[in-house]
């Protein structure tokens, strides 16, 4: 018995020694320069050529083949509005108006960060392709069976589910200061399976 409490202390100590070290270093590459506007969340080290080894680290983990933030803007998001983390099984509506830049695209992504296949080959909808109401807002709806209007595919139950808005070349006062563009609110619909 005494052996078995000796190798329960040695355990511990060696998961502390492990998980310790790796939380600090994934709280490091995802809260890097952070800007949270809503559900968005935006690092102003993606991308530059200052970027740290966690940040360089971050964007290789989500594959994010990123510009520096005056040619682009990245923001992600992996909850709706109030702080749920977004499920593939569920539906959602992004609802927005038009964004400070010369270009802009909404792209939905897997738990895994590549885009969820789908038999309409929908992945993203952009400034081009994205409907707007009368008053120049857009709603995109999102989740697993297709509803009218714009519409994005979630994938499958327990895929995972976030998006990203990229911005090209933003307005000048958007470049300077992230924080202050009104991005797209993410709104759960219905009950969650």
């Amino acid at each position: 018995m005494a052996l078995f409490g000796l190798l329960a202390r040695a355990l511990g100590v060696v998961l502390i020694g492990v998980l310790a070290p790796l939380s600090w270093w994934w709280l490091n590459i995802t809260q890097q320069d952070a800007v949270v506007v809503g559900p968005w969340r935006s690092s102003l080290a993606a991308g530059a050529a200052q970027a740290d080894m966690h940040t360089r680290t971050y964007v290789a983990i989500t594959g994010l083949l990123a510009l520096n933030r005056m040619e682009t803007l990245y923001f992600n998001a992996d909850h709706d509005d109030n702080g749920r983390r977004l499920a593939a099984e569920c539906s959602y509506d992004i609802v927005g108006g038009d964004l400070p830049a010369r270009w802009w695209s909404l792209t939905a992504y897997a738990g895994d960060h590549f885009l969820i296949p789908n038999a309409a080959n929908r992945y993203s909808f952009t400034m081009k392709t994205v409907r707007r109401d009368a008053s120049g807002r857009f709603t995109i709806a999102v989740g697993p069976t297709e509803r009218s209007g714009d519409w994005l595919p979630s994938g499958t139950a327990g895929a995972g589910l976030s998006f990203l808005i990229r911005l090209y070349n933003p307005q000048a006062g958007a470049a300077e200061n992230p924080a202050a563009i009104r991005l797209p609110s993410i709104r759960r619909v219905g009950e969650c399976p």
